[in-house]
């Protein structure tokens, strides 16, 4: 039969054990003490002697067991918390089961997280094709080069521009003539 006791149940048995011997030792120097007190005494004291009876020795069982009132304390001790909170959707360790560090104890719900990633993916698109919108305003090309033709505004201008010189060279004629 196997026991196995706590640290406290322990201790208080070391206690106890402790206890009874420094009794024991008291009482049994304390009785010497006293006997050799009697053996030095003059034969005329007044003390009675103690009469001593010795029975045989039997054999008899003896609980196996302890009774205590206490709290149980694990010697370690984990704490397990999630990088995510979330529900559980599956546990993958039993309880009182050794795992390793790193080992995989539960799975949590990821569709929220799925859908997350999934509006982030479509937000890094959008924000693509709004560079593209820019940079085909701003006359840059595929390969990072500036074109200003290619710019509305400035199309616009230099047309307003060569309208300005044709209207420049038409005063200028009628003027000479």
């Amino acid at each position: 039969m196997q026991f196995i006791l706590t640290a406290q149940q322990k201790l208080f048995l070391r206690i106890l054990f402790g206890v009874l011997a420094v009794s024991f030792t008291f009482a049994c120097s304390k009785a010497q003490s006293e006997s050799d007190n009697r053996r030095n005494a003059p034969e005329g004291s007044s003390e009675a002697t103690i009469s001593i009876t010795t029975d045989r020795a039997v054999s008899r069982d003896v609980p196996a067991f302890i009774q205590s009132t206490g709290t149980l304390v694990a010697q370690e001790i984990s704490n397990v918390a999630p990088k995510a909170a979330g529900k559980v959707v599956n546990v993958y360790a039993n309880v009182g089961q050794f795992i390793t560090q790193g080992s995989i104890i539960a799975r949590l719900d990821d569709n929220d997280a799925r859908l997350r990633v999934a509006e982030a993916e479509a937000n890094v698109k959008q924000a693509q094709a709004a560079v593209r919108q820019a940079e085909a305003r701003l006359g840059l090309e595929a390969n990072g080069r500036f074109n200003a033709t290619t710019i509305p505004e400035v199309r616009a201008a230099n047309a307003n521009y060569e309208q300005a010189q044709a209207e420049l060279r038409q005063a200028e004629a009628n003027e000479k003539r």
